[in-house]
């Protein structure tokens, strides 16, 4: 009984160290941070950025890119609420964070990176498949009171 009770313990300690690793901000940045300067090799600068810019920008483009993938990876889907997380509890891990509005401007301005990762990470996963299943919320097509007359 005493060892099943350990074996017990040292599970939900391994899935709790698990769970801090998986969902700790800075360590899933510096991974995809890795990955995504790997990707985009060829087309960045030594500094990480995609586009020229006259200054030095505080925070790289490939520094941006990877922040926001971090947010959606983790299900953080909402800028605000990123930002918030970040400065309440990742401030020191993050000391070139820009402004929230600068943020988004920059991550507009590499969406067509963003698009690009997301279709190569997709047919790396999806090697010599034919079959997509897209797991998703149900879409209401028509209001219920319509529904007798709706053709689809």
């Amino acid at each position: 009984m005493c060892i099943l009770l350990y074996i017990s313990n040292l599970k939900v300690a391994i899935h709790h160290k698990y769970y801090l690793i998986m969902h700790n901000l800075k360590t899933n940045f510096d991974k995809i941070l890795n990955i995504t300067k790997s990707f985009y090799n060829g087309f960045i600068d030594a500094d990480g950025n995609y586009y020229f810019y006259p200054n030095k920008p505080k925070m790289f483009d490939c520094e941006i890119l990877t922040l926001f993938l971090v947010g959606e990876t983790i299900g953080i889907d909402n800028e605000n609420y990123l930002f918030g997380k970040i400065k309440s509890d990742h401030i020191h891990d993050f000391p070139n964070l820009i402004h929230r509005s600068r943020f988004n401007r920059r991550r507009r301005r590499v969406g067509d990176l963003i698009a690009r990762l997301n279709d190569r990470i997709s047919s790396l996963l999806n090697e010599g498949e034919n079959i997509y299943l897209v797991d998703s919320i149900p879409v209401p097509i028509c209001k219920n009171a319509r529904i007798t007359r709706s053709k689809i």
